[in-house]
């Protein structure tokens, strides 16, 4: 009841959602133009990847922080690029109270694959993140998404069920395990609103997929019913 209640007071801004990842060992694909997504300390830490150099390489971020009752809350996103080795680190924080967007960059000898992270404040009772939008210019270039619908997955069930079924896995041949026992079927039901009719047990859920957040009530998508886990 707890995590509804939060839910129901935290709105983020909308924004459409590329493919993100909360797996720092499986980071997805910056895509060409502007890239739109949300996250909050109740989602985690979103990782992205793209190629720079040899050359200049330059990122741009804004952040909208979400509200509560209303009120805008003083959140904050930190926007950091790494290499694996650790060659190139930069890290900037946008605050929910201003500015709200900021710029990073840096010059390759070599073409080098980047991580980009983007990482809400951790813990706290209260949801607090908001939208963010990343694009690239100069020496870059882009990977390629993972073949496959993007709800398979592990999530969290948090909302929605009448009781709780655990960690769930959606799998890529439209079936539902959940650790509790619990089995069913997933079916995608329009792929422009990423809307899903997920059946468990004798419960029918229309769920929205928000990459990088997990999946939501298609009637109140502030309520997060199974929380994405990587």
């Amino acid at each position: 009841m707890r995590r509804l209640l939060f839910a129901a007071l935290f709105l983020l801004c909308a924004a459409p959602a590329a493919a993100q990842s909360l797996n720092v060992n499986a980071p997805a694909p910056l895509r060409p133009g502007v890239n739109q997504s949300q996250t909050d300390n109740f989602t985690g830490t979103h990782y992205w990847y793209f190629y720079g150099g040899p050359g200049a390489v330059t990122v741009h971020a804004e952040f909208t922080a979400g509200t509560v009752l209303g009120a805008q809350t003083n959140s904050q996103l930190t926007f950091t690029i790494e290499d694996a080795a650790m060659t190139w680190h930069t890290s900037k924080t946008l605050n929910g109270s201003g500015p709200h967007s900021l710029t990073l960059n840096g010059t390759l000898k070599k073409r080098t694959k980047l991580i980009l992270v983007v990482a809400p404040i951790s813990g706290g009772l209260v949801r607090t993140g908001g939208a963010y939008s990343i694009s690239l210019s100069g020496a870059v270039a882009y990977g390629s998404a993972k073949a496959g619908d993007p709800i398979v997955g592990t999530y969290t069930q948090m909302a929605g069920m009448t009781s709780n079924i655990g960690l769930t896995k959606f799998k890529a041949d439209g079936t539902v395990a959940a650790a509790s026992g619990d089995t069913g079927t997933w079916k995608l039901f329009d792929a422009g609103s990423h809307t899903y009719v997920v059946v468990i047990g004798s419960q029918r859920l229309s769920l929205i997929l928000k990459p990088g957040v997990g999946l939501v009530d298609s009637a109140s998508p502030d309520i997060i019913d199974f929380k994405a886990t990587q």
